[in-house]
């Protein structure tokens, strides 16, 4: 593996380097005032896909409306990364001097404030869908009160109404025959403005098919069980909302699981969400592809289910991905010197991911780790091995397996603002 960051170092040490400039956008017209970030490199076509995995990076985490890239190369030297990039992305990114197109309709970074209920006098129950698996966590004021939980799609199950089906007896079982006040759903899917699923995994392609089957799911699964309010997110905006609520500040919030997901909250309290598993870290010549985008070196492909997997199977151990974390857990709990192996290696990705933290989102003071596969041994090796090297204070959640379920819970009764994109992807 060879990181982004170390190889950006290694090109702006270059005798030739010059400056390219990435301009975030967070308008589009001649008014907008954009975020720049100068990267120096050789003007040599090894430069290209290093320079624009760099402003890949920023607008995935930023959501700007527009992307400017003033290169020291014509546009047509860009290609084909520049095509791949724009593959990716829906807000354009366009190569200077490309005239600003200030009538053109986009959409820009929103924030959603959402209309807070009184929650009803029963439990709050908190209802998170994973790739993976689900669970449900019952709340009594702060306490959790009852559980929850299974596959998301157990063999033979496919379809909305499977999983809705399902979900309901999930509620009901950690209900356990008490009045519900509120429900909470955080879904790992991209979701827009009011909740609107924007864009599915593709574990939830292959199984549900389309996003227009999610229309109306929240509301279906809480029909007849839920006295209170009812809302759904992205799991990890949920999640932000949550820590954001509690009084985190300037902190990356992580998750490793069927995909590699966060968002991040700003000095304001603010919630972005974000892409992340599509963050380019991994830009060596051998750099794994994407499952269905054509990027490499991407964090899906690495800290997930799936790049657990790679590794545990490279170093003699092997498991299907859904029960990575298990196999990952039972090899470190047995003593198998492969099992610290793995995590080694996966301490090194995560690295990377830290240092485009580092270098793209200036100010923040911490990164912060979940996922089931992260309680027990796991976690608390991989927080001591990132800790060696990390260029910012790294550790791992406190209750890495039921930290969404409760974020879900108190969704209805948090208030702090969510930003991101009405749209956010290409529907791929």
């Amino acid at each position: 593996m060879r990181t982004l960051a170390d190889t950006l170092a290694d090109l702006g040490r270059h005798p030739l380097a010059v400056p390219w400039r990435i301009r975030l956008h967070r308008t589009w017209g001649t008014a907008s005032s954009p975020r720049e970030f100068v990267v120096f490199a050789p003007a040599l076509g090894r430069s290209v896909w290093p320079v624009l995995a760099r402003a890949h990076n920023a607008s995935l985490l930023s959501n700007p409306a527009a992307v400017e890239v003033v290169a020291p190369l014509p546009e047509a030297e860009l290609e084909p990364a520049l095509s791949r990039v724009r593959a990716v992305h829906q807000v354009p990114f366009f190569v200077a001097p490309a005239p600003v197109e200030s009538r053109r309709q986009l959409d820009v970074p929103s924030v959603d404030r959402p209309v807070l209920q009184q929650p009803g006098p029963g439990l709050a129950l908190g209802l998170d869908i994973g790739g993976t698996s689900m669970k449900v966590v019952a709340m009594r004021a702060e306490a959790v009160v009852g559980s929850a939980g299974g596959a998301t799609w157990p063999p033979g199950e496919f379809g909305i109404e499977s999983l809705i089906r399902r979900s309901r007896a999930l509620l009901v079982e950690a209900a356990a025959g008490e009045a519900v006040g509120s429900l909470g759903i955080g879904l790992a899917a991209p979701l827009g403005v009011g909740g609107q699923v924007l864009e599915l995994s593709t574990i939830l392609r292959e199984r549900v098919g389309s996003t227009s089957a999610f229309d109306g799911f929240a509301e279906r699964v809480a029909d007849g069980l839920v006295e209170g309010p009812v809302v759904c997110f992205n799991d990890l905006s949920t999640l932000g909302r949550y820590l954001s609520a509690g009084g985190a500040r300037r902190l990356v919030r992580v998750q490793i699981g069927t995909s590699f997901g966060g968002c991040w909250i700003d000095a304001d309290g603010d919630v972005v969400a974000t892409e992340m598993g599509r963050l380019v870290v991994d830009v060596g010549p051998d750099a794994l592809a994407h499952t269905y985008l054509p990027l490499t070196g991407a964090m899906r492909t690495y800290l997930s289910n799936l790049g657990v997997g790679h590794v545990l199977a490279a170093c003699g151990i092997e498991a299907v991905p859904a029960e990575a974390g298990l196999a990952l857990r039972a090899a470190l709990e047995a003593g198998n010197p492969a099992g610290a192996e793995v995590v080694r290696r996966l301490a090194a990705v995560m690295v990377g991911v830290l240092q485009e933290f580092a270098a793209l989102l200036v100010g923040m003071q911490a990164v912060e780790c979940g996922g089931s596969m992260l309680q027990g041994p796991a976690g608390a090796l991989l927080q001591a091995e990132v800790g060696k090297s990390s260029p910012l204070p790294f550790r791992v959640a406190a209750r890495p397996g039921e930290d969404g379920a409760i974020a879900a819970a108190l969704a209805p009764r948090v208030a702090a603002p969510l930003r991101g994109l009405r749209r956010i992807g290409p529907g791929r």
